[in-house]
């Protein structure tokens, strides 16, 4: 839960104020629906290839740097990006 958490913090941080749009979908209340689909799946996918931090199943996180975070921040941020854009979504 903790690891969704830090995603979706680190995606809005990342993404700033622009928004996804998709132009193959006309009805905004379908389009509202679709993109809240879409985002869940693409956090979930994100999560799963980008790894959070160094953890493993059981042994402790290890140390990181801020390098080592801004860059799996970096990762998730294109990861969830080219996620969205395959769905059809664009960033204004």
């Amino acid at each position: 839960m903790i690891r969704m958490i830090l995603l979706a913090a680190v995606l809005v941080v990342l993404g700033g104020c622009s928004s996804w749009h998709n132009p193959n979908i006309v009805d905004q209340d379908e389009a509202k629906k679709i993109l809240a689909r879409d985002t869940d799946f693409c956090n979930r996918m994100t999560g799963q290839q980008v790894p959070i931090k160094a953890e493993t199943d059981d042994a402790p996180p290890e140390p990181t740097t801020y390098e080592a975070e801004f860059s799996e921040d970096y990762a998730s941020a294109v990861t969830f990006d080219q996620c969205m854009q395959k769905r059809g979504w664009v960033k204004d």
